[in-house]
C-alpha cells in the first residue's frame, strides 16, 4: 500500500493490475518496488533489469536504486571485442523507475520515464520471454529439481525438458541455459571449499555407518593430495571376496584431474563389487604406497590373494612393497597392446619365423616348456642379454603375464582390468572435466548403490528360481543346489562338454593315475588329469581351470564320469561361488581365506562381530518360516541379553578406577585442508581421455575434427571453446576483426605454476577430524 505525497490520494501498490507507476508511490521494500515495475513491464510488453545503486558513504546502506528497460544503454567495447558477431540487444532506451529510501525505511518513487522511443514493445504472447519475466527457474523448488537431475547425470538440455514436461508453468519454459547458469553458480560458490565439503560428507557417512573409513593425505602447506574412502559394506565384502582384486588408475574425469583409483573385486555372482576408492595426487610410487597402506589398514591387514594391474613400474614397486604375499598379474589387454606395437619391429629384425616361436613361447602349457622355447629362441635368433630392451623386459617379468606361470593362482576367471573399466564407464555421462570433488564422491555412491542393487537382484533370482538340468546327473543336481545362478551356467558349460571328451590312460604308479583327456574330433590337443586317491585334491588337470577360475573343468568331469563318481567332493565347490557366500559359514577365528590377520585385538573383535552378525542372519533366516523356531530364537536372545545386563550391573556396583577418556572436539587434532591449487600431473595421458581408443575410433575422431570450424580464428579442427587464440587486452587500438586474426597483440601471459612440495606429508584419517 502506498500513497502520493503530492495529492494525498491513496494508490494501491498491488501487482495484480499494476497501473502505471506514479511519483510519490511508496513500497515497503525495494524488492516490492522491483516486482511492481516488472509486472507493469509485462503488461506493457518490455523487460527490465536492475541498474545503478547508490550507497551511504558512512554506513554503506543502500540509498536509492534504479530499474531500467532491458534495452537501456549500449554494449561495452570489451563485449564488442570478445563477441563481435553477437546481435545487439541494447539500443539506449531511456525508460526507467527510480526509488529512494525514506527515514521510515519505506521506498518512494522519485523518478519515472514511461516512453520507449527507439524500440518497439513486445506483443503479449512474446512479453513473457523477456529475462525478467522468467521467474520459475529462480524458485527454490525448481533449483532443487535441477540439482537432483544434474546429480543423476542428465545434461542441461534433458533437465529443461523434464522440468517443462512435469512441473513447468504454462507460457514459461525453463531453458537449458538457465539450468547451466544455476549449475555453474553452485559450483562457483563451492570454489576453495571442495575438500571441506567432502570431509563433512564423510563425517555424516561415519555417523550413519560406524564402519565407514576414510583417509586424506595433505602436504606440508595443508593442501589435499589424495583421498581414500570405503564404507562398512565394502569392508565386509572384502572379507568374503579378498582372493582377487583389480586396481586401475586410467580414469581421471574431475575438476582437478585427480586419477580415479577404484579397488574392484568379484562377488559370488561373478559381478564387479567395489572394495574402496581413491582420488590420487599423481601416479608416483610414494603415492601408491600411501594408498595401499591405507587400504590395507582399512581392510584389517588382510592382503589380497592376487591383484591385477597394468605394467606401471611405480605401481608395481608399491604393490611388492606393501603386499609382499600377493600374486601380481599384469593386465592381459595392456600386454597384448604392447605386443601388437612391438612385435612387427621384432619380426622385421629377426625374420618371419620369429612370430611363430613367439607364439609358442607365450602359449606354453608348462614352465619347463616355456623356458625351453626361450632358450631355443635365443639360440636361433642370436638374442643376447644386451639386445632388444623391450624383449628382455617382458622376459624378465614373465611371471606376471605368461599364462603357464599363473596357473597356480585363483583369479576368478579374470585376466585384465576390464572390471575397473566397467566401473569407469558408469561415470561417463555423470561426470566431466568440471565435476567437483564432492559431486564425484556422490556419483561414486550412486555407482555403489547401482552395483549392490544388481547383486540383490541376482540374489533374489538365485533364491527364487530353480536350475534346469541337462541330464539330471547327481553331480549336476548337486551343483545346481549350491551355485548361484550365473555360476551354475558356467559349470553347466563345462558339464555338457564332458560328453565330447575321450579318456585314455597314460600311466599308473601306485594310487596315482595319469589320464589323457581330449576331444573325439581333435586328439592332437589334450590335457592330462592326475588322480591320486590319497591326496586332498584327488583330481588335478593341466588346464588349471579349477585353480584359476574355481570351477571344475570338463576334463576332470569326464574322468569322474568314467570312474562312476556320483558327487563332487566339497572342496571342488568353492564357498565364494555359492548362494550363501555372503551370509553363511564365516569363521570366527583370526584366519580368513588362509591368511593370518594381524594380532590386533580391535581387528579381531571387528571380524568376530561381522561373523556373529552373519550367523545371526543365518539363524533368523532358518527360523523365519516357523513360529515355534522364532519363539525359541527369541527366548535364547532374551536370556543372553538378561545375563549380559546382570554382568553390567555387577560391574557398576564394583567400579574400577581408570583414567578418564575425553571425546570432546577440543582434544581432537584439527587440520585445515585446502583444495589443490592446480590439476594433478599424470603420466602423459590425454587430458579428456578416459580410455585408449582403437584405430577405427581415432580415424573417425580425425574426420570429425576436420569438420570443425572455429568461430574465433576461422581454422579447422576445433571449436571456439577449445581455441588457443587469445584476445588482446583492453586498451589496444584494434578493431574486433583484427583482434581475432592477429593474436600477437596479446600481452605476455605468465603460465608458470608452482609445484607443490611433497615433503613433510601428513596423513589424516577420520580420527583427526
Amino acid at each position: 500500500m502506498g500513497e502520493s505525497s503530492a495529492s494525498g490520494i491513496e494508490i494501491s501498490a498491488s501487482t495484480e493490475n499494476a497501473p502505471k507507476p506514479l511519483l510519490g508511490m511508496k513500497f515497503n521494500t525495494y524488492e516490492e518496488a522491483y516486482n511492481y515495475y516488472n509486472h507493469y513491464a509485462l503488461l506493457m510488453g518490455f523487460g527490465i533489469r536492475k541498474s545503478t545503486v547508490n550507497y551511504s558513504k558512512k554506513t554503506r546502506d543502500v540509498l536509492d536504486r534504479k530499474f531500467v528497460c532491458d534495452k537501456e544503454g549500449y554494449r561495452s567495447n570489451r563485449d564488442k571485442m570478445e563477441m563481435p558477431f553477437r546481435r545487439e540487444t541494447r539500443v539506449g532506451c531511456k525508460a526507467m523507475m527510480r526509488v529512494k529510501i525514506l527515514e521510515d525505511k519505506s521506498w518512494e518513487v522519485t523518478g519515472f520515464v514511461e516512453e520507449h522511443t527507439n524500440h518497439v514493445l513486445s506483443s503479449p504472447d512474446k512479453a513473457k520471454m523477456h529475462r525478467s519475466h522468467q521467474q520459475f527457474h529462480k524458485s527454490q523448488s525448481c533449483k532443487r529439481l535441477i540439482e537432483s537431475l544434474q546429480e543423476e547425470g542428465m545434461p542441461p538440455s534433458t533437465i529443461s525438458r523434464v522440468i517443462n514436461a512435469t512441473t513447468g508453468r504454462e507460457g514459461e519454459l525453463v531453458t537449458p541455459q538457465q539450468c547451466i547458469d544455476h549449475i555453474r553458480y553452485q559450483r562457483v560458490n563451492n570454489i576453495g571449499h571442495e575438500c571441506i565439503s567432502i570431509i563433512k560428507h564423510f563425517q555424516s557417512m561415519s555417523a550413519n555407518d560406524p564402519e565407514f573409513y576414510f583417509a586424506i593425505e595433505v602436504d606440508n602447506s595443508g593442501q589435499m593430495r589424495s583421498v581414500f574412502w570405503a564404507d562398512g559394506r565394502s569392508r565386509a565384502s572384502y572379507l568374503q571376496f579378498s582372493d582377487v582384486v583389480v586396481f586401475d588408475v586410467t580414469y581421471r574425469t574431475n575438476k582437478f584431474s585427480l586419477p580415479f583409483a577404484p579397488f574392484t573385486g568379484v562377488n559370488h555372482h561373478r559381478q564387479s563389487t567395489l572394495l574402496g576408492c581413491a582420488l590420487l595426487a599423481d601416479e608416483q610410487e610414494d603415492t601408491f604406497v600411501w594408498l595401499f597402506e591405507e587400504w590395507l589398514k582399512c581392510m584389517h591387514g588382510v592382503e589380497p590373494g592376487a591383484i591385477i594391474t597394468d605394467q606401471d613400474r611405480a605401481m608395481c614397486n608399491a604393490i611388492h612393497s606393501v603386499f609382499p604375499l600377493t600374486r601380481h598379474r599384469y593386465c592381459f589387454w595392456h600386454m597384448q597392446k604392447h605386443i601388437t606395437d612391438h612385435l612387427p619391429t621384432l619380426v622385421s629384425r629377426y625374420g618371419e619365423q620369429f612370430q611363430r616361436y613367439w607364439g609358442l613361447w607365450c602359449n606354453s602349457s608348462s614352465i619347463e616348456q616355456c623356458e625351453g622355447y626361450w632358450l631355443e629362441m635365443k639360440e636361433k635368433f642370436d638374442i643376447n642379454e644386451e639386445g632388444d630392451g623391450w624383449l628382455q623386459t617382458v622376459y624378465k617379468y614373465r611371471e606376471h603375464w605368461v599364462s603357464c606361470y599363473l596357473k597356480d593362482t585363483f583369479f576368478a576367471g579374470m585376466r585384465s582390468s576390464q572390471r575397473s573399466k566397467s566401473i569407469n564407464a558408469f561415470f561417463d555421462g555423470y561426470v566431466n572435466s568440471q565435476t567437483q570433488l564432492h559431486e564425484f564422491v556422490l556419483q561414486y555412491e550412486k555407482a555403489l548403490t547401482h552395483r549392490r542393487l544388481s547383486e540383490a537382484h541376482e540374489d533374489f533370482k538365485s533364491l527364487n528360481t530353480k536350475s534346469v538340468m541337462l541330464l539330471g546327473h547327481p553331480i549336476e543336481v548337486q551343483a545346481g543346489e549350491m551355485y548361484t545362478r550365473n555360476m551354475f551356467d558356467v559349470f553347466q558349460t563345462e558339464f555338457k562338454g564332458f560328453a565330447t571328451e575321450f579318456c585314455e590312460e597314460l600311466s599308473k604308479d601306485g594310487d596315482i593315475l595319469n589320464t589323457k583327456i581330449c576331444k573325439f574330433a581333435d586328439r592332437e590337443k589334450w590335457e592330462v588329469v592326475t588322480y591320486e586317491e590319497s591326496s586332498k585334491m584327488q583330481f588335478i588337470c593341466s588346464c588349471a581351470l579349477f585353480e584359476t577360475n574355481g570351477v571344475v573343468c570338463r576334463h576332470i568331469l569326464s574322468l569322474m564320469m568314467a570312474m562312476q563318481i556320483s558327487s563332487l567332493p566339497d572342496h571342488y565347490i568353492l564357498h565364494r561361488w555359492t548362494i550363501h557366500a555372503r551370509h553363511r559359514n564365516i569363521g570366527v577365528g583370526n584366519i580368513v581365506f588362509g591368511r593370518n590377520i594381524t594380532s590386533c585385538e580391535e581387528k579381531i573383535n571387528l571380524l568376530k562381530s561381522w561373523a556373529l552378525r552373519a550367523k545371526f542372519n543365518n539363524a533368523l533366516e532358518l527360523a523365519f518360516d516357523s513360529e515355534e523356531r522364532m519363539q525359541k530364537l527369541d527366548n535364547v536372545l532374551t536370556k543372553f541379553i538378561e545375563s549380559l545386563e546382570e554382568e553390567v550391573r555387577e560391574t557398576e556396583d564394583n567400579p574400577q578406577i581408570s583414567a578418564p577418556i575425553s571425546h570432546t572436539m577440543e582434544h581432537i587434532p584439527q587440520i585445515t585442508v585446502r583444495d589443490p591449487e592446480k590439476s594433478a600431473r599424470t603420466k602423459g595421458r590425454p587430458r579428456n581421455a578416459t580410455r585408449i581408443q582403437s584405430g577405427l575410433e581415432q580415424a573417425q575422431g580425425k574426420k570429425e575434427r576436420k569438420k570443425r570450424i572455429c568461430s574465433r580464428c576461422g581454422e579447422l579442427g576445433h571449436y571456439r571453446t577449445s581455441c588457443k587464440v587469445n584476445l588482446p587486452r583492453i586498451g589496444y587500438p584494434t578493431c574486433p576483426l583484427i583482434a581475432y586474426r592477429f593474436p600477437i597483440l596479446n600481452l605476455p601471459f605468465d603460465s608458470h605454476n608452482s609445484i607443490l612440495s611433497k615433503s613433510n606429508k601428513k596423513s589424516a584419517s577420520w580420527d583427526n577430524f
